[in-house]
């Protein structure tokens, strides 16, 4: 007679732990048949993080005075909505290339330019330049920097495009971010 009694609560058991176990595969393979053919499912990439250390550290007075100088519009700019900077430094390519002696590369040698190949209604593919960075005048360089933005947890790159005169007064030109 007990064992009447218990048969049901064995039958549950059983159903509710086929449930535990069957269920969350279930899903597992719906969420994989969700997933265009061939490509599997994964998480979303973690956001950049900033290097440990400063990748090109101010090397002398007048460096570091740029570097806080672009900071300092930064932060004028951007208010409360930059919580967070690490690594300002001026980024070396740009600092020669402002340098008077130094010839500005041609567009085509410029490691800092994507050439991406577009076709049209079958006409041959015209190359488009497509800048990863900006666009700097002859008499443009920039500070670099890691920020993060108030409400968002992802850090960003910031560049400050800046420009001086021959007796080291420097003017903001803008920024990219």
């Amino acid at each position: 007679m007990k064992y009447k009694r218990l048969k049901p609560m064995i039958i549950l058991s059983l159903f509710f732990g086929f449930l535990l176990v069957a269920l969350p595969q279930a899903q597992a393979s719906q969420v994989q048949a969700e997933a265009p053919l061939g490509v599997a499912r994964m998480a979303p990439p973690m956001p950049p993080e900033p290097p440990q250390t400063n990748p090109h550290p101010p090397q002398s007075p007048a460096e570091q005075h740029r570097v806080d100088f672009a900071m300092a519009e930064a932060r004028k700019f951007y208010g409360a909505s930059l919580s967070e900077m690490k690594h300002a430094h001026v980024i070396p390519w740009s600092w020669h290339r402002f340098q008077p002696q130094a010839a500005a590369p041609a567009p085509a040698e410029d490691p800092n330019v994507i050439v991406e190949a577009q076709v049209s209604g079958g006409q041959p593919p015209v190359a488009k330049v497509l800048p990863s960075t900006p666009q700097l005048g002859s008499d443009e360089y920039m500070v670099h920097a890691y920020v993060l933005f108030a409400g968002d947890h992802r850090w960003h790159h910031l560049d400050v495009i800046l420009t001086e005169d021959t007796a080291g007064q420097l003017a903001l030109r803008g920024f990219y971010a």
